[in-house]
Parts: C-alpha cells; structure tokens; sequence
C-alpha cells in the first residue's frame, strides 16, 4: 500500500513537472520570438512604440554618504595569569 501511494505521489509530480516546463517553454518562445521581431527592426532602422512602462521615469537613486565611525577602543591589556 506505500509503495503504490509513493508511486502514485511520484507520477503526478512528474505529471505536474512536465506540464510546468511546457508552460515555461511556450512562455519563452513568445518573449524570445518577440526579441527577435524588436531586434529586426532595430536593425532596419526603425524603433517599435515602446508601452509606457518602458518610458515611466525613475526617481534619482538617493545619494548617501558614509559618516566616519568613531576609532574603536583599545583593546585592554590583561595580566599574564589572566591570559592562560
């Protein structure tokens, strides 16, 4: 009864596996497709209408500056007898 339950379980993992990877597949054809129809026409001289996520203007990164850090505290001597 186990081993059929582990079997069982195995199959539909493979199952569910295969069906995943042909999903990403499908999905990468399209985006490489469409690169390769965007490089096209780069080439030939023309430029596609970029959607306005691509043409959004990003805030100016921050700039930060490093504050110095206080020396740090000498280490304390401690006698010999301490030490061992």
């Amino acid at each position: 009864m186990l081993s059929t339950a582990i079997t069982v379980l195995f199959t539909f993992t493979g199952v569910f596996a295969i069906i995943a990877i042909g999903y990403a597949l499908r999905d990468a054809r399209a985006v490489y497709a469409a690169l390769l129809r965007e490089g096209q026409l780069l080439r030939a001289g023309l430029a596609e209408a970029q959607p306005e996520l691509h043409t959004a203007k990003l805030p100016a990164p921050r700039r930060v500056i490093a504050t110095p850090r206080p020396a740090l505290a000498q280490p304390r001597l401690r006698p010999a007898y301490a030490a061992a």
